[in-house]
């Protein structure tokens, strides 16, 4: 395929979808990741696309679009990518060799695995591509059993809950759809809380890794009170004082 075609494919599939990885580019176009990482530059600088850690978002995607709502991967690529690459990295930074680590579903917490490399801590996961991931760098990585939920690819219901009650986890990273003083850490689907509260439950350590487009935000189902877990975040702007609760970690963007 001529360069021109690629990118012509690569903007149909971006501008469609919203957003897409590195890794499905390479499958669909059948190129090396060198190849697909050099298009990508090449159209941002060209003003065509967002390219961001790990793959591509398309043009025009403001904060405002965001709602506590939303659950499908691909539209939660479309915001803060940068933010939710540098919370990854600090989140991926805090697990220790000897960790038994639990990582929730969630395009944040997805972000971590980019960080992992020759880590020598064991992962427990209910998220699908994270479990993949994980697998291809080579680290020890188990999945739950349960439904996988199409929109987010995470497992969920009552096996999934059932299983969590036999893990003791030293650490464990949560996504979360809103965040506020008064609801706390929010979902809008009740399996996906009900898991959450379970994984929650059986960690030492709980963080909740939240992008600023979450704060003041709040969805149906509270998972978390903020005096619960550890917030890791780039920034809290909306106005509110969360000063009372246990801990909000804020992130430099260089």
């Amino acid at each position: 395929m001529l360069t021109e075609e690629r990118h012509d494919e690569i903007l149909k599939i971006v501008n469609s979808s919203g957003a897409v990885s590195v890794q499905e580019l390479v499958a669909y176009l059948n190129a090396s990741e060198s190849t697909v990482r050099r298009d990508l530059l090449i159209l941002q600088k060209a003003g065509k696309l967002n390219k961001v850690h790990g793959g591509a978002t398309s043009l025009g995607v403001s904060h405002a679009d965001y709602r506590a709502d939303m659950e499908d991967l691909k539209d939660k690529y479309s915001f803060h990518m940068a933010e939710k690459c540098k919370i990854a990295h600090y989140a991926a930074n805090l697990i220790g060799n000897d960790d038994f680590v639990y990582i929730d579903a969630g395009s944040t917490t997805e972000q971590m695995s980019e960080f992992l490399a020759g880590s020598r801590a064991e992962f427990m996961t209910n998220s699908v591509p994270i479990a993949q991931k994980l697998a291809r760098k080579g680290l020890r990585v188990y999945i739950l059993p349960g439904r996988v939920k199409c929109s987010t690819e995470s497992i969920v219901g009552g096996t999934m809950q059932e299983m969590l009650q036999r893990y003791h986890f030293t650490v464990g990273f949560f996504g979360t759809n809103g965040l506020s003083v008064t609801d706390g850490c929010t979902t809008p689907d009740s399996e996906e809380a009900f898991g959450k509260r379970a994984a929650l439950q059986c960690c030492s350590r709980r963080y909740v890794l939240a992008d600023s487009s979450k704060f003041g935000l709040s969805s149906h189902i509270t998972f978390a009170d903020l005096k619960d877990v550890e917030v890791i975040t780039v920034q809290t702007d909306d106005g509110f004082d969360y000063s009372p609760y246990k801990k909000i970690t804020g992130v430099r963007i260089l």
